[in-house]
């Protein structure tokens, strides 16, 4: 759905528009609810930061908002811009319209095509509750497109400060023949509050890029956009990298297939290219209901933590990474919490590289809670077990809770496999319990070098025999039994699984469960999703919550 439907233009001599200034006449609340309740936002002037019962932000025009329509297909830079019937070509001419410190909308054709960037961006909105918004219109379903082989889609500067810009419903798609360094929305500029919101942009060598590289961003938001196919064959290219950011929300994209592409040799998967990279000294992230999968590296890489709550993680060489080797401990920690996510296995980017679920470092205060790793025995090559793990404590832990998890079956086919590798220093109250491990046919279910300050309580292993020496623990090997009597191990149960699904549930069977074929024909679909084609059964929380459901274990 546009912002402001193609209604607008048959109605808009009515309306009372005041060319000569740009802005509305005494109609204008009149016009506003029009607008918001066609593009669906409701009506309140209050809070622009409200999201509506679609799960769509809220965003407002003011009473002095003006409009400037940009169109390729039928647009002149001789036209005022201020209606759709005499709207501008060109982003140059239409930024000329747009003033500074005003609650603005700059508004993109539907369906238009242009193969141009918009430059560099310089001008900020008014406040966080009357933003300046660049948006779409026109009733067409697909979205304003900004196709572009050697160019950046939108940019602001490192010498700049930006304040209060909304970007909403807007294609940018790199389509390079050979590798130019572009990126779809490169936000160097330090400032505060800018929202990202129905977008796809693909193609780039980074997708998007917010580092306020001369200070500090303040309040970035990304939500249900689709971030895909950042590739380079020169440097490293990620879907979404961050740095220099406090305080942010990243909830319900799609981030697939980012760093790599098997159509060019030098552009090959590699551990330094992620679909998400927070670099560390990003504070007060939400990573909520994503999905991410196919990644070159990492689904997710949290350096210095965050809520990480309902995202479904598949087809990473590592899924998560929360916390880094270069956070500077004791003065610095990640900190927060990994909460309800599913990670599954699937095929890699790089089948001979490490396949780790979750790695966990350098980490303090932290509830790592009712998380599912499961299903990695896609690939049989010969690999050590020390690099096929479901959950990686490294560095430093202290005040870390892990309970209510699920480790099923995360090992290759030729059993190399671990549910638990920790190596710790100082541990300081790390706590294991109530969680299920099953993990058949392996030879080692943990493997823990320092068991100083760990504690073991509640937990259920299954799928090995209480005289098989999985558990090499402070240099030893141990069986079932001898576990099970260390002062730090408080009643740990070795049982039969019993889940809800005894097959335990993939990505394939949540496909099979929305009518779709397989795993990719997901991906596929919600590669697809936009606000005029919103499923909500096709986002991150939905498919974590149903296979989530499969492995809760039946007393």
């Amino acid at each position: 759905m546009s912002i402001i439907n193609q209604s607008y233009t048959s109605s808009s001599s009515k309306l009372g528009l005041r060319r000569a200034s740009g802005s509305l006449s005494s109609t204008r609340l009149g016009l506003v609810a029009a607008l918001s309740l066609c593009a669906g936002f409701g009506v309140s002037l209050a809070n622009a930061q409200e999201i509506n019962e679609q799960g769509w932000t809220v965003l407002e025009p003011s009473e002095d908002t003006r409009f400037i329509f940009v169109s390729s297909s039928s647009g002149n830079d001789l036209n005022s811009g201020y209606s759709p019937a005499k709207a501008v070509k060109s982003f140059e001419r239409a930024k000329e319209l747009v003033r500074e410190g005003s609650a603005d909308w700059m508004l993109l054709k539907r369906g238009d095509v242009w193969y141009e960037g918009m430059g560099s961006w310089k001008v900020s909105g008014r406040s966080a509750e009357e933003r300046l918004v660049i948006a779409s219109y026109g009733d067409a379903e697909e979205r304003p497109k900004l196709l572009l082989s050697t160019e950046n889609g939108i940019k602001s500067g490192s010498n700049d400060v930006v304040n209060h810009v909304a970007i909403i419903g807007l294609h940018f798609e790199g389509d390079r023949a050979v590798d130019v360094s572009t990126r779809g929305i490169r936000w160097l500029a330090s400032g505060e509050n800018f929202l990202i919101e129905d977008c796809y942009i693909a193609g780039f060598k980074d997708n998007v890029t917010i580092e306020a590289t001369g200070g500090q961003f303040y309040n970035f938001a990304m939500r249900r956009s689709v971030i895909v196919d950042a590739w380079s064959t020169d440097g490293h290219s990620q879907g979404l990298f961050m740095n220099r950011v406090t305080g942010s929300t990243i909830q319900e994209n799609v981030f697939d297939h980012n760093g790599w592409n098997e159509s060019f040799i030098d552009a090959g998967a590699s551990q330094f290219n992620q679909n998400v990279y927070v670099q560390e000294g990003v504070t007060g992230v939400e990573f909520l209901g994503n999905i991410t999968t196919r990644a070159s590296g990492a689904g997710v890489q949290l350096r210095s933590g965050g809520n990480a709550i309902d995202n479904l993680i598949y087809a990473n060489p590592l899924g998560m990474r929360f916390g880094y080797r270069t956070v500077d401990w004791p003065n610095e920690q990640a900190t927060g919490s990994i909460i309800g996510n599913v990670v599954l296995g699937g095929p890699l980017s790089d089948p001979e590289g490490d396949s780790i679920g979750m790695w966990i470092e350098r980490v303090a205060d932290t509830e790592v809670r009712e998380n599912v790793v499961a299903h990695y025995h896609e690939v049989a090559v010969a690999r050590d077990s020390s690099v096929t793990r479901a959950i990686t404590l490294n560095g430093f832990a202290r005040n870390v809770e892990i309970t209510e998890n699920v480790v099923y079956d995360w090992s290759d086919d030729l059993g190399n496999g671990l549910a638990l590798k920790s190596s710790v220093r100082e541990g300081d109250s790390v706590s294991f319990l109530n969680n299920q491990w099953y993990m058949p046919g392996i030879d080692r279910l943990f493997s823990i070098n320092d068991s100083t300050g760990m504690n073991f309580s509640s937990n259920e292993v299954y799928g090995v025999e209480s005289s098989d020496d999985v558990f090499h623990i402070d240099g030893s090997l141990m069986n079932y039994d001898e576990w099970n009597e260390q002062s730090y191990v408080g009643h740990d149960d070795l049982e039969s699984p019993v889940f809800p699904d005894p097959r335990g549930r993939d990505l394939d069977m949540y496909a099979q469960h929305l009518g779709l074929a397989d795993a990719d024909a997901f991906i596929e679909s919600a590669r697809n999703q936009s606000r005029s084609h919103w499923d909500q059964e096709l986002t991150g929380w939905a498919a974590a919550e149903w296979i989530r459901a499969g492995y809760i274990v039946q007393d």
